[in-house]
């Protein structure tokens, strides 16, 4: 067995390829494309499934097969992780899953294989780490949509939680929904309560007393990927589940209500043709009346558990970018500011300016996104750049807005060589690019710029 691989094939136009299973954490279609703004040209935006986002990848475009990437809306998009990296390639058709004798090293950018006359190039982890270079994402979404979700309903529905245990679904209502999160993720340790509590989860400081529902319902036994956090009165409770199906809002006059209200199940409603039993209130508010733990939190822990971030949003012609706040020491009209040239050959530096006793450069980003700042604008700014003893300043179009997220909601880096440095989710679900200032003072400091 040790010179078998499980391997999955597809083509792309009418080539033969293959990715071992490993590594691939889904399939599904691609049923809506959003923009992805500053992204390599192999990347055709944004899709979501499920819980998840995905940056997409033209895989034609990625495999040099061809120099454009259309009607990508209908095909099948196989997500991968690689690394903790996870991304979709958008392919034409999915073949097979097979065991096939191991020829190659997955360290190898790429392997041949021949099949039954079809040779089969293997799409090694190797050759997308070398190939595919993306800013982090932030994956999970999930407790965006549920208060999304919140947000969104109406007087007349109820907002329902559909998960997995084994292979039936079941729901419970979003409104006691705190939070999910991946169990692997998680410190465990175990408990001696009733035979149905899995144990007690450290999430984030805070430690959650969780009950294992396949056990309680006679399903089986092995603990869920996921745990579904439950809150209500400052009780918190978790519950495993197997997979995170969906969240959706429900007419109340769909939903068919039982008449024991101290069962466990009493309702039920239709969802994908199939009858899903809910979870009750009742139930829900017991268990956590006797089993929720008391949490004493220090101010230390409880400031670090709400930190909330602020990115500071602005435009650089048509196109909106962030920057954390603690980057940013001060914002100067433009108009204001005394620009001396500065002889060099970057395009980027548009000159030298000085403030508070200190020079540095003045840049800008125009060349790298395409954009135009239109500097008789009344508008038109500059945003001096700090990070440690290091500043720049940066030619702006305008101050957009303050954008305050969680600290756990940001995927960032903190690579010198990148020029974006994560990402994130707009008020209005728009994703946008956060500039890393890390790179921008490597590559446009005083020091290197004069020295070469």
């Amino acid at each position: 067995m040790e010179n078998k691989i499980n391997i999955l094939e597809f083509n792309v136009g009418e080539l033969l390829f293959g990715l071992r299973t490993e590594y691939i954490k889904n399939i599904f279609d691609i049923e809506n494309i959003k923009k992805a703004p500053l992204m390599p040209d192999y990347v055709a935006g944004i899709t979501t499934h499920g819980k998840h986002i995905y940056p997409l990848i033209c895989t034609e475009k990625l495999l040099e097969l061809s120099d454009s990437c259309e009607q990508l809306t209908g095909k099948t998009a196989i997500a991968v992780e690689i690394d903790g990296n996870t991304y979709a390639l958008a392919v034409d058709e999915i073949r097979k899953i097979q065991e096939i004798e191991k020829t190659g090293s997955e360290d190898d950018v790429i392997n041949f294989y021949n099949l039954k006359g079809e040779v089969l190039e293997e799409i090694t982890p190797k050759f997308l780490k070398a190939k595919i270079k993306l800013p982090p994402f932030r994956q999970e979404l999930l407790t965006g949509l549920i208060e999304e979700e919140k947000e969104k309903r109406k007087e007349d529905e109820e907002g329902f939680l559909v998960f997995k245990l084994e292979d039936k679904l079941f729901a419970l209502k979003t409104d006691f929904v705190k939070k999910v999160e991946y169990i692997e993720n998680l410190k465990k340790t175990i408990t001696a309560d009733d035979s149905w509590i899995e144990g007690v989860f450290l999430v984030k400081n805070t430690p959650v007393k969780t009950g294992n529902l396949k056990r309680l319902f006679s399903l089986g036994e092995e603990t869920g990927e996921y745990l579904i956090i439950l809150e209500k009165d400052g009780m918190l409770f978790g519950l495993t589940a197997d997979d995170i199906i969906d969240i959706v809002s429900i007419k109340k006059t769909q939903i068919n209500t039982g008449t024991d209200r101290k069962s466990i199940l009493p309702d039920f409603f239709v969802y994908s043709k199939e009858i899903i039993p809910v979870l009750s209130d009742s139930f829900i508010e017991e268990t956590l009346r006797e089993h929720s733990l008391k949490v004493v939190y220090t101010e230390e822990k409880q400031t670090r558990q709400t930190k909330q971030v602020e990115i500071l949003l602005f435009k650089i012609g048509d196109e909106k970018l962030g920057i954390k706040m603690e980057n940013v020491d001060e914002v100067k009209e433009y108009k204001e500011v005394h620009i001396s040239n500065y002889p060099t050959e970057v395009k980027a530096v548009k000159g030298l300016i000085a403030t508070n006793r200190e020079s540095m450069f003045l840049i800008s980003y125009e060349e790298f996104l395409n954009q135009k700042i239109d500097t008789d604008s009344e508008d038109t700014k500059i945003m001096i750049i700090k990070e440690g003893e290091l500043k720049i300043a940066l030619l702006i179009s305008d101050i957009e807005d303050i954008l305050v997220v969680p600290e756990e909601n940001l995927a960032l880096i903190e690579d010198k060589k990148s020029f974006l440095g994560g990402t994130v989710m707009g008020k209005n679900g728009e994703l946008i690019n956060i500039i890393n200032p890390a790179w921008a003072l490597y590559t446009f400091s005083e020091k290197r710029l004069t020295e070469g």
